[in-house]
């Protein structure tokens, strides 16, 4: 779309150069016509471009919006797990804290 706005702005200046240069007053005219005509086609294909785009960018506001809740929930469920290994990984540790202590401090049997 920006190729085609691109070449028909570059006609317009071209076609606006040779009505100015050494031709007669109709032909001059008709170039003009037609320079004024492609000059408005480009404004109109460059406000629908801009339309199009106002609307895609209202559809991707609209998804964030839509989202925005199911993240939040998916991050409080993250950070619940996150804390619940971090709870149990905290009693593994206690009851291997607490096994290593009753084997230290147990008395050795004595043998005869």
């Amino acid at each position: 779309m920006m190729k085609r706005i691109t070449f028909l702005a570059v006609a317009v200046a071209v076609l606006f150069g040779l009505a100015l240069s050494g031709c007669d007053t109709k032909t001059r005219e008709d170039l003009k016509a037609k320079a004024d005509e492609a000059k408005e086609k480009i404004e109109k294909e460059a406000k629908e471009a801009k339309e199009a785009a106002d609307k895609q960018f209202d559809k991707a506001k609209e998804a964030a919006k839509d989202a925005e809740p199911k993240l939040r929930e998916f991050g409080e469920k993250a950070k619940d797990a996150a804390n619940d290994a971090i709870d149990k990984t905290k009693e593994a540790a206690d009851s291997a804290a607490d096994k290593l202590r009753e084997m230290t401090t147990s008395s050795p049997t004595p043998t005869p």
